[in-house]
């Protein structure tokens, strides 16, 4: 696995290249706002470049809206936590697609792991395999987000992924179109998948 998808930060900006020795360039200034925190450096930074991060992350998505909309998010946080004062365009701009490349894989396989757990769930726990504590815990989490999903919400992902029901079936049943069935099921993962994040132990996110 090439480690700068995982680890952004192991492609450390060269220091004498950080520190200019001229005037302050505008990206200096926004780099240290963004270092320290500052709201109006966020705001700059959201409307210059927030909109092609997201480009870039929906592209390489394949045009997934909510898998490039979560990765936006996670780009966000890890630059919040890493920014540094930077002076050169080109390096600022490589540091960004890999930050946003690192945070697109990461929550690629958040939600592929996610899904394969929910799919667990389609069987009756009794007839689960063995599974180690990790595995337990992760069911529990899941289970607990489940019960907290509103009741319309649960039955929908039940009748979906457990019982194993195409769309137009379950579309039928509640008199709706199968892209409103799609649209609600859409909602309904993205609810289920921050209520378990939320229950999920904090060592094993």
């Amino acid at each position: 696995m090439n480690p700068s998808l995982t680890n952004p930060l192991s492609l450390p900006l060269p220091a004498a290249r950080m520190e200019p020795t001229g005037p302050v360039s505008a990206l200096l200034d926004l780099t240290n706002g963004l270092a320290r925190g500052d709201d109006q450096a966020w705001t700059r930074f959201h409307c210059e470049y927030g909109p092609g991060i997201f480009r870039q992350l929906l592209a390489a998505s394949s045009g997934d809206h909510d898998l490039a909309t979560e990765a936006l998010q996670q780009t966000y946080l890890r630059i919040a936590r890493h920014a540094r004062p930077c002076d050169s365009a080109p390096m600022f701009a490589g540091w960004l697609r890999v930050v946003a490349r690192s945070a697109l894989y990461d929550c690629r396989r958040r939600r592929v792991s996610f899904w394969k757990l929910l799919s667990r769930r389609r069987a009756d726990p009794t007839d689960l395999p063995s599974a180690d504590a990790a595995d337990d815990r992760l069911l529990a989490a899941l289970d607990a987000a489940l019960a907290q999903l509103a009741p319309a919400d649960r039955a929908l992902l039940e009748a979906k992924y457990f019982s194993g029901f195409e769309v137009r079936r379950i579309a039928g049943d509640l008199a709706l179109s199968p892209k409103a069935v799609e649209s609600r099921l859409t909602r309904a993962r993205a609810e289920l998948r921050r209520l378990f994040l939320a229950a999920r132990p904090t060592h094993e996110q």
